[in-house]
């Protein structure tokens, strides 16, 4: 007597926890276990003795580790849809709460364009931006976080006010220009709308915040020449922390898998509008003597090399809705040394290809699974 291969299908139950188990663990991976995948891959740099100042002084300190991005662009009533503020700003968060627990910045910058209605929304939801910021971007007590402003927060100088600048300096403690020393290094952090040169009433704050930032560095390079305490402190050549970037022609130089692309590298950018005015750029590099500029704006990875050698590195967004890649800084700086590495988030494209690969998996596998294999009792067939 034959018997015929014995078949049948998983018990309905168990189809669908097959199922659900399997949408919750690849849901687990794109939305929480995949940016720690990814951010491990990145590594705070060396500091190379190739580039040490020697007519600095040896530091005394540790050197300073600070994490850098740009261009938050938080969505808000007006340009974003719901689902896409929703999952933009739980990417964000997630990539940033998952860079501070694997990296652990002493300091953190972001420079600009926090938020993306800013420039015209109500004091209300202006409150309601801050409050999800807080959440999104919180950092542990030991680590300090410090924000400039952009053209999306306050608008571009042509719309500015001092009330907008007033209520974002107020939230965030952020002037047009300041100094911060942190382990013996300066950072000069600048408001670039205020930088029109045209003698506005927020530019005419900026000209004299920044006189009293350069009499400060003046005081402390030549040592004793001022008797005020407030410029007592070791001297090093800051860096400039800002959102537009310094002039520069176009964006053909810059490479980068986040770069710009297309016509785009190559378009002209537009003085007081994509980039600093070049005769301010000249000035701020001639008085504040920079060892390193940092921007944002363009939402684009460059580095570039101006007149005096002095570096300029623009960071690009860090919201997927401007890049399938977004990526963000280490830095690690002492008085005589500095050093950059870049960290790329998971690309957009890769997670969405993980949810289609994954979810087919998923079906197929539930297919194959409710069939049981088919089998012969070979006894029997053998006996008979």
């Amino acid at each position: 007597m034959k018997h015929k291969p014995v078949t049948g299908m998983s018990p309905p139950w168990k189809r669908l926890l097959f199922i659900v188990l399997g949408l919750f663990l690849l849901t687990l991976y794109n939305e929480w276990i995949v940016y720690y995948v990814t951010l491990l891959q990145c590594q705070w740099p060396q500091l190379d003795l190739e580039t040490t100042d020697y007519t600095m002084e040896d530091p005394s300190s540790e050197p300073l580790r600070a994490m850098v991005l740009a261009d938050t662009h938080l969505l808000g009533t007006k340009e974003g849809h719901w689902f896409d503020k929703l999952r933009r700003e739980w990417q964000m968060e997630r990539a940033f709460q998952s860079a501070m627990l694997i990296h652990n910045p002493e300091q953190v910058f972001i420079l600009g364009d926090l938020f993306d209605e800013g420039k015209w929304c109500s004091d209300q939801e202006f409150q309601y931006y801050v409050t999800r910021f807080r959440r999104m971007f919180a950092t542990p007590d030991k680590t300090n976080l410090q924000v400039v402003v952009g053209n999306h927060d306050i608008g571009f100088h042509y719309v500015a006010d001092e009330k907008k600048l007033r209520r974002f300096n107020n939230a965030f403690d952020a002037p047009s220009v300041h100094m911060l020393h942190v382990k013996e290094n300066a950072f000069v952090l600048l408001n670039s709308v205020a930088f029109e040169g045209d003698r506005c009433s927020m530019c005419r704050e900026a000209e004299k915040q920044l006189s009293e930032v350069l009499h400060s560095l003046d005081c402390a390079r030549k040592k004793g020449s001022c008797n005020q305490s407030s410029h007592r402190f070791e001297y090093s050549r800051p860096i400039i922390l800002q959102h537009f970037p310094l002039y520069r022609e176009s964006d053909s130089n810059c490479s980068g898998a986040d770069s710009a692309l297309g016509r785009e590298k190559y378009a002209t950018m537009r003085p007081r509008w994509d980039c600093l005015a070049k005769d301010v750029s000249e000035k701020l590099l001639e008085t504040v003597r920079p060892r390193l500029v940092i921007s944002g704006h363009t939402h684009h990875f460059c580095v570039t090399s101006h007149a005096n050698k002095t570096p300029e590195w623009t960071v690009p967004s860090f919201s997927w809705r401007y890049k399938n890649n977004p990526s963000f800084l280490l830095l690690v700086v002492s008085r005589n040394n500095f050093a950059i590495s870049k960290c790329y988030l998971p690309q957009e494209s890769t997670v969405i290809r993980t949810y289609i690969i994954g979810a087919i998996i998923i079906v197929l596998g539930n297919i194959f699974r409710g069939r049981k294999i088919p089998f012969y009792n070979r006894t029997t067939a053998k006996l008979n």
